[in-house]
């Protein structure tokens, strides 16, 4: 019997310890445990907030800013949101021990509809990237909250309280590589200096094509911007979506993104690439997590340590984990478990009879004392609509 809003259920989402290795494979089984602190960035009674990883997070020291979509709660099908979508924001300035929500005027939203590109112009005086309170927000299609094809941005200059934008991509999309194309991506930058940012897209061919992965540049301050290079092939079998970004080094880079296979039989993934080059060529460097089904983007940052992490969200069995990697990404660490206690109310199971664990999509950051503080949307007993929560540890 299909369950609506008067016929509602709690259903505990199975753990991976009662689940047969077999089914999922070695590489699935978690192989330590962490002490971990639970904190929320946003809730509300009545309303759905979701993925971080589609709407970028952002550090000064102690101080940090995640981004996420808030709409209606609705149990359904698919996500439990319904009505309009707003990007919003929250804010600590504790390293994520307390958090503020807050919804900046002229940010992303209109009064009266979602957010379509309304307004874009090109940029007039330049950008300083490196100004102290500096925060870069990339828009385009294709998810939750934004829907523009030939993309563009806003940049704070005071951590996210006020925005200026939307600008365009001057000169962009009249490049060779990206004509005709639509732009995808979400938030991944790297600042260079004052004038020079890096910023990691996916763009696929006309509104059908399957997305690939690339980097593109302004070294004026964001007056204009250049293609620089592909990082993934192109290839009908899968879209390489949802990165995010490290750098190791002047010229060495570590990129991480989603590669999901939608027509095939092939298991989506978690993969890496590796520039030593500034970003003009790239290669495969490993794949750290094969996902049976219900993908879920990688977070990914360079440890004060000088190790890797990178966590993701496993909707196959409600959990949100992650691996360490000692070589740069080259090799992975087992599975480590952060959290696992998501329950939530649920609709009938899919076709296949799974349980929608509609979580993850994490973003994580480094504190200055070290921990790690990561962000990501999740539901549990006590707060069973989907809210954007906090975890902290010591890697």
């Amino acid at each position: 019997m299909r369950m609506t809003s008067n016929c509602i259920v709690l259903v505990f989402v199975t753990l991976l310890g009662t689940l047969p290795a077999s089914l999922f494979g070695e590489e699935s089984k978690p192989q330590a445990s962490l002490n971990v602190e639970h904190r929320i960035a946003a809730i509300e009674s009545g309303r759905f907030h979701g993925w971080p990883a589609n709407n970028g997070v952002w550090q000064w020291g102690n101080d940090i800013l995640v981004g996420y979509t808030q709409g209606d709660f609705e149990v359904k099908d698919g996500h439990n949101i319904s009505g309009r979508q707003d990007s919003l924001l929250s804010f600590s300035d504790d390293g994520g021990e307390t958090w503020e929500m807050i919804d900046p005027e002229n940010f992303l939203d209109d009064e009266n509809k979602l957010f379509l590109g309304k307004g874009k112009t090109k940029l007039t005086e330049p950008i300083d990237f490196t100004h102290p309170g500096f925060a870069l927000r990339i828009f385009a299609t294709g998810y939750h909250g934004n829907d523009d094809p030939t993309g563009g941005f806003f940049y704070s200059y005071d951590k996210g309280r006020t925005w200026n934008g939307p600008y365009e991509f001057t000169g962009l999309v009249e490049h060779s590589e990206l004509k005709g194309n639509q732009l995808n991506p979400r938030t991944d930058y790297l600042v260079q200096n004052g004038n020079h940012v890096l910023i990691v897209i996916s763009a696929r061919e006309g509104s059908r094509g399957k997305a690939r992965m690339g980097v593109i540049e302004s070294t004026d301050g964001g007056l204009t911007f250049d293609f620089v290079a592909w990082i993934t092939p192109e290839d009908p079998d899968f879209n390489a979506i949802m990165s995010q970004t490290v750098q190791l080094s002047d010229k060495e880079f570590v990129f991480s993104y989603r590669k999901i296979y939608r027509d095939s039989d092939k298991l989506s993934t978690v993969e890496t690439y590796k520039s030593t080059d500034g970003c003009q060529t790239w290669n495969v460097l490993s794949t750290v997590k094969v996902m049976p089904t219900h993908s879920n983007p990688p977070a990914l940052v360079a440890l004060q340590d000088g190790r890797l992490c990178c966590i993701y969200g496993d909707r196959q069995v409600g959990e949100i984990r992650g691996r360490y990697s000692s070589d740069q990404g080259e090799t992975w660490g087992p599975e480590f478990i952060i959290r696992d206690d998501f329950m939530a109310l649920e609709s009938d199971p899919d076709s296949q009879g799974r349980i929608n664990t509609d979580c993850g999509y994490p973003r994580m950051v480094q504190r200055p004392d070290g921990k790690l503080v990561a962000m990501y949307y999740w539901a549990t007993a006590e707060h069973p609509e989907q809210h954007i929560a906090v975890s902290i540890w010591t890697p």
